[in-house]
């Protein structure tokens, strides 16, 4: 019996090992983690309770409000964002990342030669400090049922170490079978 646990026991390290290389020889890491960022938002956003200005715009009638969410309303409201996340073990080495240095920063880039993977590009752009300041996506699907085509943009503004949203916006079209098409925009800024 104790053979059998020490023989157990070898087993277990030598598969703990063996996943530890594994794990390391792909660094997932390696793809910006919006799913993380869009999290960190709505936390932020909760304690700091801001309005927002609103406006919704379909096929050229257009609503404006302004409103307030809770934790729960963030999170559904920012939702739609976690679309733009490449960081995902099946989309490993689906996107070339280049990075750009500018006056204001550096800008990365994701991009794909892969139109079925959804994402099309994600670009993130920081200021001097690597301080998130921008980011712009475009998630393309198509179908038997319809064709759909979303531009995401985040706008944050610096509050002292940490970004913080200022203004997103969604727009784009989507088009169903048998159907006329749908051009949609969504524009929110934060007012207070």
């Amino acid at each position: 019996m104790k053979n059998l646990n020490s023989i157990l026991f070898a087993i277990i390290i030598v598969s703990f090992f063996a996943c530890e290389t594994a794990v390391r020889e792909k660094p997932i890491n390696e793809y910006y983690d919006v799913d993380g960022l869009i999290d960190k938002q709505s936390q932020l956003l909760t304690e700091l309770q801001p309005t927002i200005e609103k406006s919704i715009e379909v096929d050229g009638k257009q609503e404006t409000d302004t409103m307030e969410f809770d934790s729960i309303g963030w999170k559904n409201e920012l939702e739609v964002f976690k679309l733009a996340d490449i960081n995902k073990p099946t989309l490993y080495d689906a996107y070339e990342a280049t990075e750009e240095q500018t006056s204001e920063g550096k800008i990365w880039r994701y991009t794909t030669e892969k139109p079925s993977l959804g994402i099309e590009y994600l670009y993130l752009y920081f200021d001097s400090d690597s301080t998130v300041t921008k980011l712009e996506a475009r998630y393309h699907e198509n179908n038997a049922l319809y064709v759909s085509e979303r531009n995401f943009e985040i706008n944050f503004k610096k509050s002292e170490d940490y970004s913080v949203l200022d203004s997103y916006k969604i727009y784009g079209r989507q088009k169903m079978a048998m159907k006329d098409e749908v051009i949609f925009s969504i524009e929110s800024e934060v007012v207070e």
